[in-house]
């Protein structure tokens, strides 16, 4: 059986109105949510700047998908709704208000290309984002982003 978005994404990994003023402040947030400890928010901060130097994950219609690798064991799916949008430098010059985040074992290197092609997958069509702009608790967040998932994979 192969790991779907659905089966990764908890209800606990479901962030709306997350706070963030900029890229910066945003991706910082971002490690200390996902992260046990200090030190692991500040490796998975390094590996998302770093994936981010490379080139945006700004992916363009609102949406980013941060991604790297990290000394995990299995992989970690988080979607962060913004509270205001956010600069991103994405592709499109729009800012970013909906994050989908993906960290990954290092050595898992097919099941990072497959998680980021589905998520690719889903929010390459516009209509994606219109049901996730109704949802304004984690609840409702985590069955419109799952529901999503599922029909459009």
């Amino acid at each position: 059986m192969s790991i779907t978005l659905a089966s990764l994404l908890t209800p606990e990994h479901v962030h709306p109105q997350f706070e963030g003023t900029s890229k910066k402040r945003l991706l910082e947030n971002v490690a200390s949510t996902i992260a046990a400890d200090e030190d692991s928010a500040e490796q998975l901060l390094d590996g998302l700047q770093s994936r981010e130097r490379l080139a945006s994950t700004g992916v363009g219609q609102g949406i980013a998908i941060p991604h790297c690798r990290a000394d995990t064991q299995d992989p970690v799916v988080h979607l962060f709704s913004l509270a205001e949008p956010v600069d991103f430098d994405a592709l499109d010059g729009e800012p970013v208000d909906l994050l989908c985040v993906l960290v990954v074992p290092s050595e898992a290197n097919e099941t990072h290309l497959n998680l980021l092609r589905e998520v690719i997958q889903v929010f390459s069509e516009p209509s994606a984002r219109e049901p996730l702009t109704r949802a304004f608790d984690q609840i409702s967040l985590h069955k419109a982003v799952v529901k999503l998932f599922e029909e459009r994979v």
